[in-house]
């Protein structure tokens, strides 16, 4: 093999694996995370500020999620909450072969862009609303239906641009 081939390659392989990296998702949280006091304020969504302290890898995920609900308690007084994760797509399963049983994973694919309700099946809960995106940080809107809204206006502004610069010609 040649050797201008190898390092070549090895060049190849080293500039795309830096490149490469997982999803980036906002990430805020009802409650601490697991293992914390109640009194930890890390990552509480009442404290979202799209700061990068919210920001976090999904190396599990291809998808960002967006949870957003509803509590009417008493008084007619209504609690609106939203969470903000990486989608939950892991699944680690063991699989047995050869006589043996040994630890798989596999990323699943169950969501679709968008938002959906969920249906309780006459369950009693929480109406709740489930919004998935593909793009980094892309879980960010307070209002859902605006979360297009940055890529059009990037289309309207380009669109524009292109027209004054043809007009100068």
């Amino acid at each position: 093999m040649d050797i201008s081939f190898v390092v070549l390659w090895s060049l190849y392989i080293l500039y795309f694996s830096e490149r490469v990296s997982s999803l980036q998702c906002y990430q805020c949280l009802i409650n601490p995370p697991p293992g914390h006091y109640y009194n930890t304020t890390k990552r509480l969504c009442v404290n979202f500020d799209h700061s990068d302290k919210f920001i976090v890898d999904c190396p599990y995920s291809t998808m960002c999620m967006k949870q957003e609900f509803h509590l009417d308690i008493q008084n007619g007084v209504r609690i609106n909450g939203v969470l903000r994760d990486c989608a939950p797509q892991k699944n680690e399963y063991q699989d047995y072969k050869n006589g043996r049983w040994s630890p798989k994973m596999e990323i699943l694919e169950p969501y679709q862009e968008g938002c959906e309700h969920v249906d309780d099946k006459g369950e009693r809960s929480t109406p709740t609303r489930y919004c998935y995106c593909r793009k980094d940080l892309c879980n960010s809107s307070p209002n859902t239906s605006h979360e297009g809204y940055t890529d059009i206006m990037g289309v309207i502004v380009v669109f524009n641009l292109m027209k004054y610069i043809n007009s100068l010609r």
